[in-house]
């Protein structure tokens, strides 16, 4: 704890003989009577500002005398309200013990007698900064209100918008609570980017479905079921110019509310990274259920574009080549691997296999085989095949080379894995925050703030295998936000910069620069344009409700099966601008839908076709970016 006008304290031992082994929390001042051998950094969770927090030293006696240590205690890393729930606290500037039976500590209403309270281990507002939330006022882009009076106003919890900005006035990780957090205190006056008409519309068609299964009609939701167990679904649509998110629904969390507030927060302290008031649109759990499937492969095309920039046969691999000459320069290289065969490699008991066990070559176009088609019709071997090859762990060589190495620092990988590299890129394992750069640069974010999205990972790869697993999307976990963020790019030619928070107290959000992809996109782009107009997504854009918006859509479908007979579903792409009347920017979009027994085509695209025949939908994207869709004049006084 932040001890007041606490020195460093001096750990004293003896001294004398074999080395010793230290595990400190806090920041070493200094070490005498030894020489530190080695030195880790070893602090890592929720409770943890920065590794640092906690060291593992080796430390080798300099002879018989003592070995002091000086240690000063850490900045407060106990969550505002959270010291009640704690044994160790301060009285007088001196850390003492204390039992929490019978000290008239406050305890939840289900807790019995005799029973501690269970461990913070996320944030909830004390009652000096409960107050300071119901200063809060937040409005969407247009001034509508979303949180006003200390709690998300009726039409922004109908909305899905609760978790977000807050369940209660107690929730400290809400974007509500986070303002009340800022230190210099005072009310706060905020603007969502968020356009309600159109978050309201992508909830519903979300919980229709994307959790039913239902059908849409613009005005209700017809037929489907009652989703299974565990199903969740997210989407998310961002202007990809500015980076401004315009909806970001979600849907399968239990639901968490002023009158659940107590056990929710309690669950939230438990199993943080399963808690209800996880945004589904920008944060996960981590687990198998979120892997972005062929979706990815977007990602695999732009880290293929990078390595063919030095590589004549690769690059005339994705430009397109016969499936003969295709299959001879397999061959040649050593490669088992046929455009015939359903599987890659086609004799090996752990292989790739392509949808419904089929070939690669009737889905050549004009007698050719590329990225273009590899990415219309989602070929697994083909871009397994591909970035393997492409992979300089590798050697070259179809058996051996070092699949298994693995990268000191982020980015040493980048000039051999170019498919790290391209992920990298475009912003996987990056934590994303959202503020725009308007919450104060000493502001102590939270590991699930609202405004700070889940990194998107990938896990770490260490047979050939896994190399083609990376390649289809597989073993790693991602967010909409992230999908959006990827298409939004490949759509720009530039990375995208998101954000939520467009104005706090009269000041505006200031995004960071978009950076170059420095990458050839248009074979890239093709294949996704060839998923809307023949491929694994054109089914659900057909009709003549959608005639119009086909002719700017590119997408990517995906399907990441998860061992339980189910398989999460995903769609992402972008909508060029000047495809709706109005719509003067490129909206990028991504949705998933968990324990799915459908295909990405099948399951999320209808999601975003549903969303983008809706006439309400409609006319809002038409608005955003446009004359009439400029943020709106600052609505507080």
């Amino acid at each position: 704890p932040d001890w007041p006008g606490a020195a460093a304290l001096a750990l004293v031992h003896p001294g004398g003989g074999a080395p010793l082994r230290l595990m400190v929390a806090g920041r070493i001042e200094g070490v005498r009577g030894a020489r530190i051998a080695a030195r880790v950094d070893a602090c890592s969770g929720n409770g943890c500002a920065t590794p640092a927090d906690v060291t593992e030293l080796l430390l080798e006696p300099d002879g018989a005398g003592p070995v002091t240590v000086h240690v000063r205690p850490l900045p407060s890393a106990v969550a505002p309200g959270d010291a009640r729930y704690r044994h160790i606290h301060v009285e007088h500037g001196v850390p003492v013990w204390r039992a929490l039976v019978g000290t008239g500590a406050p305890r939840h209403a289900n807790s019995m007698p005799g029973q501690p309270l269970a461990p913070s281990l996320s944030q909830e507002l004390p009652l000096s900064l409960r107050h300071a939330a119901r200063q809060v006022r937040i409005a969407d882009r247009n001034g509508a209100w979303l949180w006003s009076d200390g709690a998300a106003v009726g039409e922004a919890r109908a909305a899905g918008l609760s978790a977000m900005l807050g369940v209660a006035p107690e929730h400290a990780s809400g974007i509500a609570g986070m303002l009340a957090r800022i230190p210099y205190g005072g009310p706060q006056s905020a603007q969502l980017t968020l356009d309600l008409p159109l978050q309201q519309r992508a909830q519903v068609i979300v919980e229709c479905i994307a959790m039913r299964r239902g059908r849409w009609d613009g005005a209700a939701c017809g037929g489907g079921a009652a989703p299974p167990a565990g199903r969740q679904a997210g989407l998310l649509l961002l202007d990809a110019h500015s980076g401004a998110i315009l909806a970001a629904a979600g849907a399968g969390n239990a639901p968490a509310g002023d009158g659940n507030w107590a056990e929710v927060r309690d669950f939230d302290r438990a199993n943080p990274a399963r808690s209800p008031l996880r945004i589904p649109a920008w944060q996960h759990d981590g687990g198998v259920h979120r892997s972005p499937g062929s979706t990815f492969k977007v990602v695999s095309a732009l880290g293929l574009e990078l390595a063919a920039r030095g590589d004549r046969q690769l690059d005339a691999l994705l430009d397109g080549m016969a499936p003969a000459a295709i299959n001879q320069m397999a061959h040649a290289r050593g490669y088992d691997f046929a455009t015939s065969a359903p599987t890659y490699p086609t004799g090996a008991r752990a292989h790739i296999t392509n949808y419904r066990e089929q070939g690669l070559e009737h889905r050549a176009q004009e007698g050719k085989l590329g990225l273009r088609q590899a990415l219309a019709y989602s070929q697994n071997t083909w871009f397994a095949w591909a970035v393997e090859w492409s992979d300089r762990s590798l050697l070259g060589l179809p058996q051996g080379g070092m699949p298994d190495v693995q990268p000191l620092e982020p980015g040493a990988f980048d000039t051999v894995r170019p498919v790290v590299a391209a992920s990298r890129r475009l912003g996987f394992g990056a934590t994303l925050r959202l503020d725009g750069g308007l919450l104060p640069p000493d502001y102590r974010w939270s590991a699930y703030d609202a405004l700070q999205a889940t990194p998107s990972r990938i896990d770490p790869v260490e047979t050939r295998h896994e190399v083609r697993q990376l390649a289809i999307g597989l073993r790693m976990q991602a967010t909409p936000l992230q999908m959006a963020l990827v298409s939004g790019a490949i759509g720009e030619g530039a990375t995208v910069a998101p954000y939520v928070l467009q104005a706090l107290n009269g000041r505006s959000a200031v995004p960071a620069p978009a950076a170059p992809l420095a990458a050839r996109l248009d074979r890239i782009r093709s294949g996704m344009k060839g998923v809307i107009d023949s491929g694994t997504a054109a089914g659900a854009f057909g009709g003549a409700a959608l005639a119009t918006v086909r002719r700017g859509l590119y997408g990517k479908t995906g399907t990441a099966p998860t061992g339980e007979g189910t398989a999460t579903v995903w769609f992402t792409g972008w909508l060029e601008p000047g495809t709706l009347p109005g719509q003067a920017h490129r909206l990028a979009f991504a949705v998933f839908v968990s324990h799915s027994e459908a295909s990405g085509g099948e399951h999320a695209a209808p999601v975003i076709a549903a969303l983008l025949a809706d006439g309400v939908a409609r006319a809002r994207i038409g608005r955003i970016g446009g004359t009439e869709g400029e943020i709106a004049a600052y609505p507080f006084n």
